[in-house]
């Protein structure tokens, strides 16, 4: 489950606010009162103040936000105005309440469009960039991505670079949020380049550490575990104390996967003693909880109950409505373990209401398996049916998860102990295949997760997790066993129900089989792209590219040589970085099929020109595409066209919208693709076009199913030469 570790983290840098030091507090109500002071200056003091403030009591700087407003009002100063409306802007947000933050916001963005000056520009591109983080705190996400967008285009107009590094880093947020990692970090990359381009370590060092997060969310650990590291080198440097405990938790969430428990206590409590000395409540909150579940799973329940207990207290007292859900649940089940079953019951019913007023579906499923849980230890197993089937029919959507497998096993329980044996069977039958399931891909990402922890000293026994996951087996298929023989015994029915069982088995056992081959095949789907990189550019393209090289070198022609092997160096470079996104910016895609086109046209000692035109209409920052989706048509535009063309030919490439869609066109002047071939060199290459187009139509119906529309080519025969069109759907990096 991702975690809103380095998101809270940086949450101050997010909203262009910067903690300021406790000892400067003094210093700067001295300054305020300075009566040689101007009064514009004592009002840009008050504001440090605020700022100042709102690191350590958000009440009082609500307070002085306000008499900053009321004052820059009597002085009619425009600019101190507007700022004080986004002062009270960001209070509000920073006590999590986006909607009358907005409204102040909106006010404070009308003062700054009055004038077209630098400082109103950025003034105003920094409101947008905070209106963007406070509409996707309220799930509005195509709001927040427009209101990105135009920060984006104020920062640019006032030159104003620093004002777009926090732009990327919000846009990487809300694409994280959206569940689209590849796009997030397209945006938390360009963040954290900027960012050390600009000497701002602080966000540098949060971008990266968003980074590590979206790559242990989708199962990279080694990635994680890099971009973890190097962001805790940068933010250690800058003393940033919130930012290092932050790099901890995540550190020690990747070493909780791997089983070591303790180790990732003692960072949580590490982590924890840095939010505290910093002052930093949300973080407190995050590692306290944290710090909660894994005594809990250390078996220190006593211990847990007080660290969750406090960690519960602080999001109340914040309204983290967000972050109590995950407590609650915690706290429910440990109290369930220490017998407190009236204190467990009630903080899952409050969990149960929280989780129905945020919509989130898979954690009501979870707290109404652990109430049914605590129905069954009070003797009430009709109480127990009633919440678990609701909890059962909440998970439905992914059958293969935590909250349909313990809704399951909490069935299987009630069920048996209300004496009904078939339906006992049934649901016991449903958790093991669902445990088996997430069994299975839990030791494969363990193993992997401990080869990929050796780099950092820490060895691991994978025969224990086998020998783990082989002991569940025997004994759910032991439990299995005990329960047939219990239905056996019932004599009435005892020869037709050991039928239905049997029955019953196989069909189960014959579902799960067909659940695990269509399992199997949506996950060589999924390395469809992999493959098709792979094969992109293809071995005969490196074996003449190292070939001509070569020749100029027998040539001495060494500046040929050095240009030619350059040029290479640099499509390979951006081939391999595109091949790690399943999307790319348009721009990106287009700069490596120009770096291919200019090898291939040097190769064949310039018998061909090409051309490559972006309509107007499109942004190539903001289109995203799969990579190197029509290098293949390229590519047969050069090996049938111009090869077999006598003198100088011509390729275009044009890319433009097309009826809502994306079109490209390759077109060429060759010698087309019914004129007769050549035959080849005894020595030369051999092109093999049938797999990339396979290939190719294989990616492009990937594409169609995963984001909908239509995706497709076909060819045209010209009177001379050859034109393809590729239709594929138009996605925006922007939403």
């Amino acid at each position: 489950m991702l975690r809103p570790l380095l998101f809270l983290a940086m949450l101050l840098s997010v909203l262009h606010v910067q903690a300021k030091e406790p000892d400067r507090l003094d210093s700067l109500w001295q300054a305020h009162g300075d009566p040689q002071a101007t009064t514009h200056e004592r009002l840009l003091t008050l504001h440090e103040l605020v700022l100042a403030m709102r690191s350590v009591d958000q009440d009082s700087s609500m307070v002085l936000a306000r008499n900053l407003l009321a004052q820059a009002k009597d002085a009619r100063d425009t600019l101190m105005i507007a700022l004080g409306y986004r002062d009270i802007g960001l209070a509000f947000l920073m006590m999590r309440s986006s909607v009358p933050s907005l409204t102040y916001l909106d006010s404070s963005l009308a003062y700054y469009s009055s004038r077209s000056d630098s400082a109103y520009l950025v003034g105003a591109g920094a409101v947008e960039s905070n209106m963007a983080f406070a509409y996707r705190k309220l799930g509005r996400m195509e709001e927040s991505m427009e209101h990105n967008r135009r920060s984006i285009a104020l920062h640019r107009r006032a030159n104003d670079e620093e004002g777009i590094v926090y732009c990327y880093n919000g846009m990487g947020l809300t694409f994280q949020f959206q569940g689209q990692p590849d796009s997030a970090l397209v945006y938390y990359q360009k963040c954290a380049d900027l960012a050390e381009k600009l000497g701002m370590e602080q966000m540098a060092g949060g971008a990266y550490g968003n980074m590590g997060n979206v790559y242990a969310g989708t199962g990279r650990i080694g990635e994680a575990i890099d971009m973890t590291y190097k962001s805790l080198a940068i933010l250690e440097r800058a003393k940033d104390q919130a930012g290092v405990a932050a790099c901890l938790t995540t550190i020690s969430e990747l070493k909780a996967t791997t089983g070591d428990n303790e180790e990732s206590l003692q960072l949580l409590l590490r982590a924890y003693a840095l939010y505290e000395a910093a002052d930093h409540r949300q973080g407190m909150m995050t590692a306290g909880s944290s710090i909660g579940g894994r005594l809990m799973e250390l078996g220190r329940p006593d211990s847990a109950v007080m660290m969750l207990e406090k960690a519960l207290a602080l999001e109340r007292g914040a309204d983290v409505k967000d972050l109590m859900g995950r407590t609650l649940l915690s706290l429910g089940q440990v109290y369930r373990l220490t017998g407190r079953t009236a204190d467990a019951s009630r903080v899952l019913l409050e969990a149960i209401a929280l989780a129905q007023e945020l919509d989130d579906a898979p954690s009501e499923a979870m707290a109404r398996a652990a109430l049914g849980r605590v129905e069954l230890d009070r003797g009430k197993p009709e109480r127990a049916l009633k919440e678990c089937t609701k909890g059962l029919a909440l998970s439905e959507r992914n059958p293969i998860s935590a909250e349909r497998q313990n809704n399951c096993e909490c069935l299987y329980l009630a069920y048996k102990a209300t004496g009904n044996g078939m339906l006992a069977l049934k649901y016991h039958e449903t958790f093991v295949s669902i445990n088996d399931s997430l069994t299975s891909e839990q030791l494969l990402k363990q193993l992997t997760q401990r080869d990929m922890m050796y780099t950092f000293g820490k060895k691991q026994l994978a025969d224990s997790l086998r020998f783990a996951g082989e002991r569940k087996q025997l004994e759910s298929e032991r439990t299995i066993e005990a329960l047939r023989a219990d239905t056996n015994r019932n004599r009435a029915l005892a020869t037709g129900i050991g039928g239905l069982m049997l029955l019953g088995g196989s069909g189960a056992w014959f579902v799960a089989d067909r659940r695990r081959r269509r399992e199997r095949f949506e996950k060589e789907a999924a390395t469809l792209e992999t493959q098709a990189l792979r094969s992109q550019m293809n071995p005969h393209f490196i074996f003449n590219a190292l070939n001509s090289i070569n020749a100029f070198v027998q040539r001495n022609d060494q500046d040929s040589a050095s240009s030619f092997l350059g040029k290479f160096a640099r499509v390979m470079r951006l081939v391999l970085e595109n091949s790690r996104h399943a999307e790319v910016p348009l721009k990106d895609d287009l700069e490596a099929l120009r770096g291919y086109l200019d090898l291939e046209r040097m190769r064949m000692g310039k018998k061909f020109d090409f051309s490559i035109t972006v309509d107007p209409e499109l942004d190539p920052e903001d289109v995203m595409v799969p990579p190197l989706v029509v290098q293949p048509f390229v590519e047969n535009a050069i090996w049938h066209g111009m090869a077999g063309k006598e003198g100088g030919g011509h390729i275009d490439l044009r890319v433009a919208k097309h009826g809502g869609q994306l079109r490209w066109t390759i077109e060429d002047d060759g010698s087309g693709r019914n004129a007769p071939k050549a035959p080849p060199a005894p020595d030369a290459p051999r092109k093999k076009t049938s797999l990339g187009t396979a290939i190719t139509r294989a990616r492009l119906d990937l594409v169609q199913k995963q984001h909908g529309g239509k995706a497709g080519f076909h060819y045209t025969d010209l009177a001379q030469g050859t034109r393809v069109e590729v239709d594929m759907p138009l996605l925006s990096a922007f939403g």
